[in-house]
């Protein structure tokens, strides 16, 4: 692939061909619980109220003339009325009320007008209806963290940004305690076995980072600095839409039975850890970009992550169930002259068993061998991908590899079709199937232009002229179902991150 520069800040938007994803003739695939997920916003069905730290005041009553301050003490001071589990080490006890009286509770809103907010952080926060936390419409308000762990439940963000370098201490944000020394993501949300369980959480159109600007940092500075973007632990029902994240260690991480989750349509850039890790059951992460890999030190980088878990918590010795990989785009390193320009592993998923899982329609430009591998994978199907090598030319070309569990288990009841490959595709699995893929050899990567738009671009819009015509007829592919992405590097959608101006981090 021809040299690409990429912008100071690279802006990722999809634009993904509205495909049927046609599966005529593929027997055996698995279940799809996804198919028709479409986000929807909770309804306001109380009071609203404002917090505005230029103009608000503690004192004031949240109304439009006379909001409060910021949402720290707003939460500080007692202001909202919530539940939690009447035992502790119970959360399935009966509810009793938090702060009764107070004059915010489930249905209502808070807006939130520009400014520092500070920073949000509760152990017990359960709402019996909807509970919205939203910026004001031309609005930019800014906390530093967001951080829930204990019971908590029905919590909308939307619209907000946490940033994590905007605290406001006699500190640096990496060292103070109050943010767990910077242990903690930006936005956290973890249950706990003492105060009890999180779920039914909505995570919409946030912006997520640990500072603004990275580019003068070195592998010193990003392993001191860089917190993780969104992380869920043991939640129930979370839905992660429209975010962009960036300038992280991990991006998305749905972690330790955070089942029933959604992540979709966000976009992680520069991290230095993992783009996202799906080790939960019945996920869905769909038509999301992962780019810009940061190599820092010695982890091993995947844009996808995932490995089960057993009842020891040991990798590797249990089951993830029912997990949707979708239409994401990801890219390693666009600027391959940055010093610190990662390579990471596309889609690694080395630990089983992976039951039920579909990986299908997804984009993966990396220079590793692994654009897309299971070790370990029963009744899956690996459909419509395009893997393609970022740096042709030297001995590591991507592939799509089904391989036995590292203990010796076989992997089963798989099927790896209409895929198009530089390097290889390779389904060692019992009762499986490998049909319709085309493999450029890492040989042959110039034939790339024969087929795409433009890959310099990354735009894979299949090209039709003669070569795909007449690899349709000699193949059988079904060409219309195969994902065709391209980055729009001007029309992002979104808002710039806001300048901390007056309320600059120290």
């Amino acid at each position: 692939m021809k040299k690409i520069i990429a912008p100071v800040v690279i802006l990722l938007f999809l634009i993904i061909n509205n495909c049927s994803c046609n599966r005529e003739g593929i027997t055996g695939s698995p279940f799809d619980p996804f198919g028709d997920y479409v986000f929807e916003e909770p309804p306001v069905t109380g009071n609203t109220f404002y917090i505005d730290p230029v103009n608000g005041s503690a004192g004031g009553d949240g109304s439009y003339e006379r909001p409060w301050r910021t949402l720290q003490e707003v939460v500080e001071n007692n202001l909202i009325e919530c539940y939690q589990p009447s035992e502790n080490y119970n959360p399935s006890s009966p509810l009793k009320i938090v702060n009764e009286g107070a004059p915010v509770k489930g249905g209502d809103r808070l807006v939130l007008r520009s400014g520092y907010h500070g920073y949000f952080k509760r152990s017990v926060f359960v709402f019996k209806d909807w509970l919205t936390i939203a910026a004001e419409e031309g609005h930019t308000p800014v906390l530093c963290q967001f951080r829930i762990e204990g019971a908590f439940e029905k919590i909308y963000l939307k619209n907000l940004t946490f940033l994590k370098e905007s605290y406001q201490g006699d500190e640096e944000y990496w060292k103070a305690e109050v943010l767990n020394r910077n242990n903690n993501s930006c936005v956290v949300l973890t249950s706990s076995s003492f105060w009890g369980a999180g779920s039914q959480v909505k995570l919409n159109g946030l912006t997520v980072k640990t500072a603004q600007d990275v580019s003068g940092w070195d592998t010193t500075v990003w392993q001191e600095r860089a917190a993780s973007g969104i992380s869920l632990r043991s939640v129930k029902n979370a839905e992660i839409v429209n975010c962009y994240i960036e300038n992280i260690r991990f991006g998305i991480n749905i972690e330790y039975h955070s089942d029933y989750s959604y992540a979709v349509n966000n976009i992680i850039n520069n991290y230095s850890g993992d783009g996202a890790r799906l080790i939960s059951d019945n996920v869905l992460f769909a038509y999301n970009t992962i780019t810009n890999c940061y190599k820092v030190d010695g982890n091993h980088d995947d844009a996808i992550q995932s490995y089960s878990r057993g009842v020891d918590n040991s990798a590797g010795t249990g089951v993830l169930k029912n997990v949707v990989i979708r239409g994401n785009l990801i890219i390693g390193t666009p600027d391959r002259n940055n010093p610190l320009a990662g390579n990471p592993q596309g889609i690694g998923c080395f630990d089983g068993m992976f039951d039920n899982w579909i990986v299908e329609n997804n984009v993966v430009v990396t220079d590793h061998y692994h654009g897309i591998t299971f070790s370990g994978m029963r009744n899956g199907l690996i459909f419509n991908n395009t893997v393609i090598d970022q740096i042709p030319g030297n001995d590591t070309s991507p592939w799509i590899h089904v391989n036995p569990h590292k203990n010796g288990t076989p992997s089963e009841n798989c099927i790896v079709a209409n895929n198009i490959v530089s390097s290889s595709v390779s389904v060692n699995a019992l009762n499986s199937e490998q049909t319709n893929n085309f493999i450029f050899g890492k040989n042959n990567h110039d034939q790339i232009y024969h087929y795409f738009t433009d890959p310099d671009d990354y735009d894979f819009h299949l090209l039709s002229n003669d070569s795909t015509t007449k690899y349709m007829i000699d193949k059988g592919r079904i060409l219309e179902g195969i994902i065709s992405v391209k980055i729009d590097k001007d029309q992002t959608g979104r808002s710039p991150v806001p300048d901390l101006g007056a309320y600059e981090a120290h």
